[in-house]
């Protein structure tokens, strides 16, 4: 499942450079942390195996608005919405016609994504890399200081301040790449793009904060 792939994880994952940051990484996110208040794209994620066979792929959308809210929604394979309104996480599986909701600091503790909406300095839980140019872009290495999460590195290539790639690597040597296509900052966003009233079908499970 996609969601599975993408948030496995990532619920307990404390994110957030010691001495060994590199200052131009450091300077490249922060960049992005300072100037951009909303981001939208299209995205295609690919989840690759140990060997480096394509197991799964998916497309979507995603808006954030910082801080605090963010739709990532996948429209292929399967229609599937994770969203955050500021104050509670969202999961609706449209075919399974079931909803979850939980206060969004329960549920996502710091997730890669929420990485891109909060105000913390990153300096908090990662030491940050800079890994050079490759495939055009400009890369930055996150490692948590703590291993006890599924994902061990995230990767950001970055063209100037726009973050146009994630590399996600977990502790069993599978590699979930993100590529953002057709992005665009600080263009508004209102509030009400990050609100979900579920069907009256669906089961929900769980209360709102």
């Amino acid at each position: 499942m996609p969601i599975k792939l993408f948030f496995a994880g990532f619920m307990t994952f404390s994110l957030w450079a010691n001495a060994q940051t590199s200052e131009d990484a450091d300077q490249r996110l922060n960049q992005f942390f300072e100037q951009v208040t909303t981001f939208e794209a299209d995205f295609v994620q690919q989840v690759f195996g140990e060997d480096g066979a394509l197991i799964q792929r998916s497309e979507g959308i995603l808006k954030l608005k910082r801080p605090g809210r963010f739709l990532w929604e996948y429209l292929k394979p399967s229609p599937q919405l994770i969203l955050a309104d500021g104050n509670n996480l969202w999961i609706y599986d449209a075919e399974l016609e079931q909803a979850s909701i939980k206060g969004i600091d329960e549920a996502l503790g710091a997730a890669p994504i929420v990485l891109l909406t909060e105000n913390r300095p990153l300096s908090e839980n990662f030491d940050i890399q800079d890994t050079g140019a490759r495939e055009g872009l400009e890369w930055t290495q996150l490692t948590p200081h703590t291993q006890d999460t599924e994902f061990s590195q995230i990767e950001f290539g970055m063209d100037g301040i726009n973050i146009v790639q994630m590399e996600l690597h977990d502790q069993f040597g599978q590699k979930t790449v993100i590529r953002f296509e057709n992005s665009r900052t600080n263009v508004g966003i209102p509030d009400s793009k990050f609100e979900f009233s579920p069907p009256d079908n669906v089961d929900v499970i769980g209360v709102a904060k």
